[in-house]
């Protein structure tokens, strides 16, 4: 094979490498990018779990002062 032959070949061997290199940053910046974007809704997704928790605890103690309330009520009749 001539220098010039060698040269292209080589040339074009480096190109695909570097094509497959750009290709596989991009796929690891994508898969980094959905990462991030499923991380952010299990973290919306969590705090309005613990909110709607809050919410049922504080029902959940409404119910119980007015159980206690009744059962006082009850108690002196």
């Amino acid at each position: 094979m001539s220098n010039l032959a060698q040269l292209l070949h080589t040339n074009i061997h480096n190109e695909n490498i570097m094509e497959h290199i750009m290709n596989e940053v991009m796929n690891k910046e994508y898969s980094i990018a959905n990462d991030i974007k499923v991380s952010y809704s299990l973290i919306n997704t969590a705090q309005q779990t613990l909110s709607d928790l809050d919410k049922s605890i504080d029902e959940l103690s409404l119910l119980v002062e007015n159980l206690r309330d009744n059962a006082r009520k009850l108690e002196i009749k």
